[in-house]
């Protein structure tokens, strides 16, 4: 079984609290996720983050995959910062 290489994400606790990232950027894997699952293309995801090779996306997408856990417990204090700046800028009901 051979070993699959993430050479273009790292994690380092200095950098966005040690959440795996593209190397050389602060862009994180769990963002890079977020974006595919809302319907981005690879290629939509590079136009965003003009720092961003396809490379780049395959490599954090197949990390995501294979860390889901991981990225989907990234990912959750994002989505309830969401939910509540939503919350405040909703009209009160009547």
């Amino acid at each position: 079984m051979s070993k699959i290489d993430y050479r273009n994400i790292e994690k380092d606790v200095a950098r966005c609290g040690g959440q795996p990232v593209v190397a050389g950027t602060r862009i994180r894997v769990a963002t890079v996720l977020a974006c595919y699952r809302q319907g981005m293309s690879v290629e939509e995801i590079v136009q965003q983050y003009a720092h961003l090779k396809p490379a780049d996306v395959h490599d954090a997408l197949a990390y995501a995959y294979d860390h889901i856990e991981e990225i989907d417990s990234a990912l959750a204090p994002d989505d309830e910062a969401v939910v509540k700046a939503r919350l405040a800028n909703a009209p009160p009901s009547t």
